[in-house]
């Protein structure tokens, strides 16, 4: 390993036993479209639970081809925050590795209403049938997953579908959530407050009244009443990554009390230490073909 600004990058021979993985850190629709940063969402592990949130296009080819290698037949929670394309893509197959191809009933779904019951469901019924146990998130009120591992759905407002954002939590490990989609909201401050790393999702580098979108701008404000140890700011938009140095924007709002980083594909948090590794950058490698005679 070797210190990169702040971080370390890495080639891990394995994961530490409580961690966070980004296995896509891309957000809205043209991010997404272009593939400008991968949008698989998150992978956890924490108190010996297995997880997966918000299985983005690209998510199980991700997962599949990690370094140090994820076992998706290993899942036993996957949580969707809002049933966009850009977050709920990959739901089913995932769903399918986490039961062994639908023949172990086994793991849970966590997931708003209208993600599963609406007009237009991400998850299919046939694979509902076919995972343990489905929960439908209510604001404030935990969920009980495997090895005690609990979880407790905060209510988002994003353009008029139901959003949530998490926080996880297990007696002697640290409190961990997530920001999702949404606009700042008044309470978050208070909802969060026992969370040591935050996860927030950050669209622009200022704010967007109309848009039901927190920004970098929203998330210093957020930083003035909320004190985390540690805060990623991911799902970025192609303004901040068009940008000369993206990572300037999040490093720019840490504080005293809170250490602020731009997430990146492949980004590991250390859910015991805070420690954070990147994977480091290799140079793009030119492909040759040859005719199939």
């Amino acid at each position: 390993m070797r210190p990169s600004g702040g971080r370390t990058t890495f080639t891990l021979e394995s994961y530490p036993e409580n961690f966070v993985k980004y296995i896509g850190t891309g957000g809205a629709r043209f991010t997404m479209v272009l593939q400008a940063r991968s949008t698989g969402g998150m992978w956890f592990r924490y108190g010996g639970l297995t997880g997966a949130i918000d299985p983005g296009p690209g998510a199980l080819t991700h997962i599949c081809a990690a370094e140090p290698a994820l076992d998706p037949h290993l899942l036993r929670a996957i949580l969707l925050t809002h049933k966009h394309l850009d977050h709920s893509t990959d739901i089913n197959v995932l769903a399918e590795a986490m039961t062994g191809g639908g023949f172990e009933q086994q793991g849970a779904v966590v997931l708003p209403d209208d993600s599963v019951h609406g007009d237009d469901p991400v998850l299919l019924k046939y694979m509902a049938k076919k995972v343990g146990q489905v929960f439908i998130c209510e604001d404030g009120v935990p969920i009980e997953l495997e090895n005690g591992v609990s979880v407790e759905p905060v209510q988002h407002i994003h353009h008029g579908v139901d959003c949530f954002g998490y926080i996880f939590r297990k007696s002697g490990l640290l409190t961990w959530g997530l920001i999702s989609d949404t606009k700042p909201l008044d309470f978050f401050p208070e909802r969060y407050r026992d969370c040591e790393f935050l996860s927030i999702n950050a669209t622009f580098p200022d704010k967007k009244p109309r848009l039901d979108h927190m920004s970098i701008e929203d998330a210093a404000e957020l930083l003035q009443r909320l004190h985390p140890k540690l805060v990623t700011m991911t799902h970025m938009g192609m303004i901040i990554l068009q940008a000369e140095n993206p990572d300037s924007f999040a490093k720019a709002i840490s504080t005293k009390e809170t250490r602020v980083l731009s997430a990146r594909d492949g980004m590991v948090i250390d859910l015991d230490t805070l420690n954070v590794m990147t994977p480091a950058e290799e140079p793009r490698q030119t492909t040759r073909y040859k005719t199939l005679s």
